[in-house]
This record gives structure tokens, sequence and C-alpha cells, in this order.
């Protein structure tokens, strides 16, 4: 398998969202929505980034930056005199500049989290109830053309809501810590540990499990009901009657479309995994939580000189009070309408797979948005639709593709950005603010030298020993028990399903504010990311010692 890049300049490997081969319509939607929200963002923000360009080579996804002015397919910075010209002359930097001085007290990311409390997330919500309470199989064949368009539609809408959010969530995260690392000279795996505690949604906390958990602790018979084979134990809490049936259906309508461990509607939904549900309402059950965070807080503001720590106090508050968007804003939009538009694009294919135009229901998954309506409705020639070989080829092609060695870049290395002092003051905290989050989402540490430990990011602290289970695919989460060690490549934000019955998590991609450290640390288990051969070193069932603080995994005789 050979890989070039796919059009002019840098390219970096998306292994923080999108670890594995991604479908054609994934690739689709999410390079033309998720883009276009971005771009309002970084202009609500003052970045001097247009937007990140997304393509697929052998259907894994890389990211190229755009930053604003410059040509596409740049490689380098222009020397400092030419610099200074073009952001003096060119209109869209001139006016991002300007803004960037009052960013910090406009602070933006409030609005946008106000606009998201009021407006974005409970409009979002209302949608996917009303398109939840849809059954697709019930729909004669032109009414299941329109569900499905309707359900695109959603997912297009919510791609560009999270675009959108993007920028706004991150740059005070990275504010805090730019400042905080210059203060005290800690890593980020120190730093976000004060931010514990305020993102709860990433712990799973919803007033819809708060009332399923205490209506089952009223209940002697539904506690029963969960010891239940875990398919049979949700019929039976839905079907209860009662305040218990009542609460397990609002949180299953909550939950149970979300796309579970990923963001490709070839990712399974939560009511696709029922042992998954079942554990974490056992988790709710028997481990409350806590808030955490305090102490962190303590230990690194005693670190900071006197005379910053109220400018420190500000930055953490700040920080905190929109931390809990970045994980918000993927579960009530794109996982959520991504698994709505599975559940419809599954039945439709389990439709053309009795009428014998698919080998199997899931291969339409396979086809892009044209392929699909074409496949359906008969429209077009019979060359524009896809036979069912094609589409069963690039599922294998996907499969087999997660077993690739894929470089982490194609084309020229991404330049360095413009030397401290070659941006005014405003403009270039803004700068420093987004490549300190970038780092923490994406930047992984380099390969430790001792083959005997696998080194990675001690994203939550915390000792544990327990057994590996290897997770290489969304499909294998079914295997995963109580106590188990979770290795797999990335997480999403819907693992939240996952944690509460596990002991310790490894993965090969993302930094200390990847989403799979974000969700470690709300539930407060031992946490090591980034290690890029996780999978590979871990073989499935060995016993595995996980040290959260120091970033280290070692095997356990």
């Amino acid at each position: 398998m050979s890989f070039a890049p796919p059009g002019p300049g840098c390219w970096e490997r998306d292994t923080a969202h999108f670890p594995r081969p991604v479908t054609r319509l994934c690739a689709e939607m999410f390079s033309a929505h998720f883009v276009t929200g971005f771009r309002e963002g970084a202009r609500e923000c003052a970045v001097l980034l247009d937007h990140v360009e997304w393509r697929t080579v052998n259907g894994f996804m890389f990211m190229s930056p755009r930053p604003v002015g410059a040509p596409r397919g740049v490689s380098k910075l222009p020397p400092r005199l030419l610099f200074r010209l073009i952001i003096r002359l060119h209109p869209e930097i001139r006016r991002r500049i300007r803004r960037a001085e009052t960013v910090f007290t406009d602070r933006p990311w409030r609005a946008a989290l106000e606009e998201w409390d009021a407006r974005l997330k409970p409009a979002s919500v209302r949608a996917h109830l009303e398109l939840g309470r849809i059954e697709p199989t019930t729909l004669d064949a032109d009414a299941l053309v329109a569900h499905l368009d309707r359900c695109q539609a959603q997912l297009a809408q919510m791609l560009r809501q999270r675009g959108r959010l993007t920028l706004p969530c991150l740059l005070p995260i990275g504010d805090f810590l730019a400042h905080a690392m210059d203060w005290t000279g800690l890593p980020s795996t120190a730093l976000l540990r004060p931010l514990r505690g305020a993102a709860p949604v990433s712990a799973g906390a919803s007033e819809e499990l708060e009332r399923l958990v205490a209506a089952v602790r009223r209940d002697s018979g539904a506690r029963h009901d969960l010891d239940a084979a875990p398919p049979e134990a949700i019929r039976r809490l839905r079907h209860r009657g009662g305040e218990v049936g009542a609460a397990a259906a609002g949180y299953l309508d909550l939950v149970g479309h979300r796309l579970v461990a990923g963001y490709d509607v070839s990712d399974p939904c939560a009511l696709e995994m029922p042992a998954l549900l079942v554990e974490t309402i056992r988790g709710a059950l028997e481990h409350p939580g806590d808030a955490g965070g305090a102490d962190d807080v303590d230990a690194v503001r005693a670190r900071v000189p006197a005379a910053e720590r109220g400018h420190f106090d500000q930055l953490l508050a700040e920080a905190r009070h929109v931390y809990r968007l970045r994980d918000e804003r993927g579960l009530f939009s794109d996982l959520w309408a991504g698994g709505l538009l599975r559940r419809a694009l599954l039945a439709a294919g389990a439709r053309l797979a009795d009428a014998g135009r698919l080998h199997a229901p899931e291969h339409l998954l396979e086809a892009t948005s044209e392929e699909i309506h074409r496949l359906l409705t008969g429209a077009g020639s019979a060359d524009s639709r896809p036979p069912a070989g094609e589409l069963a080829a690039r599922a294998r092609a996907r499969a087999e593709g997660c077993r690739a060695v894929v470089p982490d870049g194609l084309g020229p290395s991404i330049p360095d950005p413009p030397p401290a002092g070659w941006l005014p003051p405003a403009a270039e905290r803004v700068s420093r603010a987004l490549r300190a989050a970038s780092d923490a989402i994406t930047r992984e540490p380099a390969a430790g030298r001792d083959p005997a430990v696998l080194h990675g990011l001690g994203a939550s602290r915390g000792v544990y020993e327990g057994p590996a289970r290897l997770i290489l695919s969304p499909a294998g989460l079914h295997r995963v028990r109580r106590g188990d060690v979770l290795v797999t490549m990335s997480t999403s934000p819907s693992f939240n399903l996952v944690l509460p019955s596990l002991g310790a998590l490894v993965t090969d991609f993302g930094g200390t504010l990847s989403h799979a450290a974000i969700v470690a640390r709300e539930f407060g288990i031992p946490a090591v990311v980034g290690t890029r051969d996780a999978t590979r070193w871990i073989v499935d069932g060995a016993r595995v010692r996980v040290d959260g603080a120091a970033g280290e995994v070692r095997r356990v005789p």
C-alpha cells in the first residue's frame, strides 16, 4: 500500500479522530461540513488559520492547515519583511489582528457556551429525539428515502455546529496552558489535572442517568433485572413500567443512538452494544464519582510566581468554565446524528440485501451519499449504481487497512509558527493558545528506549494491574469485561459508556487533551495515551501494569 500526498502542501495523519480507515460517506461529509463550521469559529476567535483541510489516502484521514492569506500548498514561512508586509496589506489578516486585541476581554467562548446551553444543545436534542422516534424499518420505500435525507441533513448541520465550536472551546484552555507552562515549567499532563470535575458529561453524567439510578435504587426488582443477560436486562428496564420504565426510556433515548467508538457511520451505536449500557448503569449505581481537581489546583498554583497567581486563577476559571464543551459538542451533535443516520442506512441496507442487491446490509455504509440515493431510488444509469461486489470489496479494504503501516505525514513538514515578535502581541497570544491546545490534543512523546516498558503520556494518575483487552475495531467492544485494561487506538467522547467498568486505559494515539484523556481523568482511572505501539506491543489477555503518573505500561510475568 503506497501513500502519496492528496494535494499540495503538508499533510498530517489525523489519528485523534480517525485512527482507522473511514467510509467514503464519512470523509465526504466531514470534509465539507465540519470545515465550514471551523471557518466560522476561526473568524470569531481571531485565529490566523482559515481552516484545516481533510482528505483520505487509502481510506485514512490526513489533514493540512490552511493559514489565512497563504497560497494553497505553502510549506514554509516567508522572510520576515515579506511576512510583515502581508499582515499589513491582507484585509482579512488585518481584521483578525484587530479582533485579537479584544478577544481575551470579549471572551467569545462565553457567548458560544451561552448559545450552546440556551439554543443549540436543546434544539439538537429535540431534533435527535424526533428522528429517534421514527422506526425506519416500518417506513415504505419513499418514506425511508425521505427519512434518510433528513438524517443526512441533520448530520451535516451537526458537523458544522461541532466545527464552529471547536476553537471557542479550545482557545481558553490553550491560553491557560501556554501561560501556566511559562510560569511553572510543568507539562500539560500536570496542568490539565486541575480541570478534572469541570466536564461531568465526559464521565457519563446526565439528569436522565441520575433519575434511572435513583429509580433502580428504590426498586429491588429493577436491581434484579440488571443481573439478566445484557439484551434482556435492557429490555426489562425499558418495559418495567412505572418510574423505572420511564427513567430507562429517557436514558436510552438520550444515549442509545450515539456512535460509541468513533465518528464514522461504520461505528456501532450504544443500543447495538447492550452490555456496555448495562455496565454503565451498574457503574453509576456502585460508583457515584467525585468532582476531584481541588488538590491538583493547589499543587500547580503553588509553583506560580506570587505576582501572577491572580492571573493564573482567572485563566484557570475560564478554562474550567468552557471545558465541558469540548466533549459535549460531539456527544450532542454529530455522534448522535451519525448514529441516527447509521440506523437508517442499516434499515435501507437490509432491504437492498433482501432484494439481492447487496451482500450484507452494512455494505450500504460503504457508498457515497449520491450512490446511496441512486441505489434506493433507481435514479441514474445502472453504471452509476455500485454493484454489490464493489461495496463488499470496499468493506474488505477498510477492514484490511486497519493492519496497514501508515506514515504520520505526507509531503513537506508543517512549517514552524512565526517566531516571537513577528506578530503583534495580542495576535501572538492567540497563536500561542491555539498551538498549546493543539499540541495537547495530538502531540505524543518520543519512543522510550527500554524495550520492556511502553512509554506514553500519563493522562490520568494512578497505578493499576490487570488483564489487557486488545480492541482493534469497535466490533470487539463487547469483549470488554469489568476490571480490564482497555488497549485501543484512540477513543471518542462516547467511550464514557465503556470506562466505568475498566481498570485502566491505554491508547496508541492522542495527547493529554484528547477525548480519551479527558474521559479517563473524569472517571479517575489510570490512563496512558499516545504510546504509538500499544496495540502491537500488548497481547490480548496479557497481564499489564499501567502507571498513569509516569506514563508507562509494563508487562507483568
